[in-house]
């Protein structure tokens, strides 16, 4: 039996395909758009990192507001406040109502690195106090919550490559545990050079003549409440999580633990896996990871090949790449895109196919370092 369900009111987003939703979905709908990778590194080349080249805060934040915030910070306030403001100009929910949850990969990444900097090259009296706050990774949902005055509850979840699901099905269980009316949904990275080094060193990145991922910088946000409103854009109809034992910097080498979260997710909506219409993929570019997908799907689906499309291998990798799938998810299903980007290799010779129609019900799922998978359905509202 189906559980209650809560509804997506609006979406913002920053990616490497420009700042606001209408430039995401006209590279989602161009089968030929690909992200400009590289984030310059000292003394090497640069890293594999889908970053936000045009991004500004301009018109959005006020310059004196902007300049106070680290890069992670703003990336969200912009992707929020657009998503805020097409829920409602005033919102149509009491702002001390209002919750954000959050989720990130590197946010604080670059304020932590100058604070050390110069606590072990100079000493701790010249660490620079401005940038102490934007070293936790809870600073750009906190800094959010202060801008936009949000009263509920605040909640960061640090949680790698699944960090912006969990955001969104935390967010849902807090709504229908009445801790607030709105939440704004969110996941946040930044393009961070020794973050992104660190994943170079243990070869998971891509490079020539080597499968690997491309890490994304940008944020994706989903403003969810129990109302549906008057439009909804889509109902966020299920969501599970479940985990693996696994090395830190590895993924589980079988799949029970996503099989398991798309189980619970579509358990919640009171689906079939057959009435599933896309699988929003988790293939980022590493091998064992598609292996991985591979055989849960086969174990989720059976005998059915829903369309499927991949999203990682083009707007990056990481919490923000998350919320973005899960952004993705929810306008696909509303109708305003048809995803054009081509389904994973790996799913194509399992009989999965490209987009071709609206689907009506997606499934996301995301899978991260250490074990954790997370699932999320989405369904036309």
């Amino acid at each position: 039996m189906s559980a209650a369900r809560v509804y997506v009111r609006a979406a913002g987003a920053v990616a490497a395909a420009g700042t606001g939703i209408p430039s995401l979905l006209r590279a989602v709908g161009d089968p030929d758009w690909q992200p400009v990778l590289g984030l310059t590194r000292p003394d090497a080349p640069p890293l594999p990192v889908a970053v936000c080249r045009e991004f500004t805060t301009k018109d959005i934040v006020p310059p004196l507001l902007a300049r106070r915030l680290d890069r992670p910070s703003r990336l969200l306030a912009v992707a929020a406040r657009e998503a805020l403001r097409a829920a409602g100009d005033p919102l149509p929910w009491a702002i001390e109502r209002v919750g954000v949850t959050a989720g990130t990969w590197n946010a604080g990444t670059s304020a932590l690195v100058e604070v050390l900097r110069a606590v072990f090259l100079t000493s701790p009296d010249e660490a620079p106090p401005a940038q102490f706050p934007s070293t936790v990774a809870n600073a750009p949902a906190s800094q959010l919550g202060i801008l936009d005055k949000l009263g509920g509850p605040n909640i960061t979840f640090a949680e790698k490559q699944v960090g912006g699901l969990r955001a969104v099905a935390e967010a849902a269980r807090m709504l229908l545990a009445r801790r607030a009316d709105a939440v704004a949904a969110c996941g946040v990275d930044e393009g961070d050079w020794l973050n992104a080094e660190g994943y170079a060193r243990l070869g998971a990145l891509a490079s020539p003549g080597r499968a690997g991922m491309v890490l994304g910088e940008g944020a994706g946000v989903l403003v969810l409440a129990r109302d549906p409103g008057s439009g909804p854009l889509a109902a966020l109809a299920g969501w599970g999580s479940a985990s693996a034992p696994a090395p830190p910097h590895r993924y589980p080498a079988e799949p029970q633990a996503l099989v398991a979260a798309c189980a619970q997710a579509l358990a919640r909506a009171g689906m079939a896996a057959t009435e599933v219409d896309l699988v929003v993929s988790v293939a980022n570019g590493i091998p064992a990871l598609a292996t991985l997908e591979l055989a849960a799907m086969d174990t989720v689906f059976g005998g059915h090949r829903p369309a499927a499309v991949g999203v990682a291998d083009r707007l990056g990798e990481g919490a923000a790449g998350g919320a973005l799938r899960a952004v993705i998810a929810a306008l696909t299903v509303a109708g305003a895109v048809l995803p054009a980007w081509d389904c994973p290799p790996h799913l194509a010779a399992a009989g999965y196919r490209t987009v071709a129609c609206r689907p009506r019900t997606a499934l996301v799922g995301g899978v991260a370092g250490g074990g954790s998978a997370v699932a999320l359905v989405f369904t036309a509202a």
